[in-house]
């Protein structure tokens, strides 16, 4: 165990997106055994590249990487750990799948700064964990990936260097946060061997122009507030939709949706989406999303939505 006080490590902040939503659907000891494999599997992977696991959270994990040669080697190693983490995803759902549950997906942040590493707690219950702002940085990261996305800090995309391929920056004025939250997606690493990102959403899907109306509530992190509003979808796809909003909406804010799918479905489909771009217009917003959070009887019903549109 590395020694207390003041320290630079690399943070890395896990989350399974959705996963308290779909346990309301699920069989609880289904959901206690998937838990338990997608842990299993995750620290397995930490442990092989130096990681420490902090803490399991829910259906979060914490865990940090210390540095114990160059910093750029740390962060490397972290890289490689969450690039792996995503791949034995696929794992993951493969078992989940054959319990019968819906397929879920990973977000991880990724911050490098310095903590405060210490033992905390009390003679009956105490353990060695790290706390501070750049702790946190990680964990307000991870709440704006996309699914199956990893995003890092700009201080780890810098340390990272040319060994590490990412998108481009992407700018949110956060809660609590005076100073823009900045970070990048990470797409592969060519350091120390070179590994590449799976995709998970297929954003070349074909977009149907449609006017169906929809109803949404936003979220403020993972609280979903009370006021409905009322849209209309302008286009639509298998993993996303352009829609017409009424009111101002920030850019990677988050929301619960619910669209009408008739004929191919009697009932609203409910789904989680993300803001990746808003243009503001007289009446209130164009706003394009992706879907975040979909259980699969959601997902192929909106499939057989579009497919059914294609073929008009």
């Amino acid at each position: 165990m590395p020694p207390a006080g003041q320290q630079m490590v690399t943070v890395l902040f896990a989350d399974l997106c959705g996963f308290t939503s779909l346990v309301e659907k699920q069989q609880a000891a289904n959901m206690i055994a998937i838990l338990n494999i997608f842990f299993s599997e995750m620290a397995d992977i930490i442990n092989r590249h130096g990681g420490i696991v902090d803490k399991f959270m829910g259906d979060s994990i914490l865990a940090f990487f210390p540095v114990r040669d160059e910093l750029q080697g740390n962060v490397l190693q972290a890289l490689q750990c969450a690039l792996e983490m995503q791949i034995a995803m696929d794992s993951v759902n493969a078992m989940g799948e054959s319990m019968g549950l819906d397929t879920l997906y990973l977000g991880i942040g990724v911050n490098t700064g310095e903590v405060m590493a210490s033992f905390l707690g009390s003679d009956i219950y105490r353990e060695y964990t790290v706390i501070g702002k750049n702790v946190n940085l990680a964990s307000r990261i991870e709440a704006y990936t996309l699914c199956g996305q990893i995003l890092l800090s700009e201080s780890t995309r810098k340390i990272a260097g040319d060994a590490a391929r990412t998108g481009d920056l992407n700018e949110v004025n956060a809660k609590g946060i005076n100073e823009p939250l900045r970070f990048y997606s990470l797409k592969s690493i060519n350091k120390p061997c070179f590994i590449e990102l799976p995709v998970r959403e297929n954003r070349k899907a074909p977009r149907i122009e449609i006017t169906i109306p929809i109803s949404f509530q936003m979220l403020e992190g993972k609280k979903l507030l009370p006021e409905v509003h009322e849209g209309q979808v302008v286009d639509i796809s298998y993993g996303g939709m352009l829609i017409n909003a009424p009111t101002s909406v920030l850019q990677f804010s988050d929301m619960k949706i619910n669209v009408s799918l008739a004929p191919v479905s009697q009932e609203p489909v409910e789904v989680y989406a993300k803001a990746l771009f808003v243009r503001g217009h007289d009446q209130g917003a164009e706003v394009g999303l992706e879907f975040t959070i979909i259980d699969d009887h959601a997902r192929s019903k909106i499939k057989e939505f579009v497919d059914h549109l294609i073929l008009l």
